[in-house]
């Protein structure tokens, strides 16, 4: 019986070889599938962590009822009081939406419920969060954008006067600049953090 030639057992062996290699490159890229998959889920957990849903059934009646964005209103929640609903600046500001008291009774007069709550009232999450978007919705009503309405939560009735005048809005109806730096720097705040919601949640 003649012996195989040395030519076709190089070639078994090379054949031996390529599906080894091929077997390895699938295995190898089945581990870095894997491992990045769970890097990036592990990644996706830290930043939901970062950026929380606290108080969900508050915020999803609000954004219901004021035809608003949820992650708007989670945005500013973890911007003004990064979801501690006993929240309480130097300013005065209260609760987990940081609601002026004067503008807490201002918002009262408004719908008709005047005296039916007192400024304490601002420290429970439910009622802070249903006042907080209905005054938000208010601003959005008013000038009709969202980067001017998430500017006068911050501000105030400024923000009109702002629009007024070229070196801060080319058309009347948008900001090119804010001249107030805190209200420029929480505008950015608010709108980077409704982007890592619409992300992580509603994308």
């Amino acid at each position: 019986m003649p012996k195989p030639s040395r030519y076709r057992r190089k070639s078994k062996r090379g054949i031996k070889a390529i599906i080894w290699l091929v077997v390895v490159a699938i295995l190898t890229g089945g581990v870095i599938l894997f491992v990045s998959v769970y890097f990036e889920d592990t990644k996706t957990d830290l930043e939901k962590v970062n950026y929380p849903q606290k108080y969900s059934e508050y915020v999803e009646k609000a954004a219901e009822d004021y035809d608003l964005e949820p992650a708007l209103i989670y945005a500013v929640i973890r911007t003004e009081s990064g979801f501690n609903p006993d929240a309480e600046s130097d300013a005065g500001a209260c609760g987990i939406m940081q609601i002026m008291p004067s503008s807490f009774e201002w918002l009262q007069q408004k719908r008709g419920t005047e005296g039916e709550y007192t400024t304490q009232d601002l420290f429970n999450p439910e009622i802070c969060i249903d006042y907080g978007s209905y005054l938000l919705k208010y601003f959005y009503d008013l000038y009709g954008d969202e980067r001017c309405a998430v500017a006068a939560y911050n501000a105030g009735f400024v923000v009109g006067g702002w629009l007024e005048d070229s070196r801060y809005s080319d058309d009347g109806k948008t900001l090119t600049e804010i001249p107030y730096p805190e209200t420029s720097s929480y505008v950015d705040k608010v709108e980077s953090a409704k982007e890592m919601y619409i992300k992580l949640y509603y994308s």
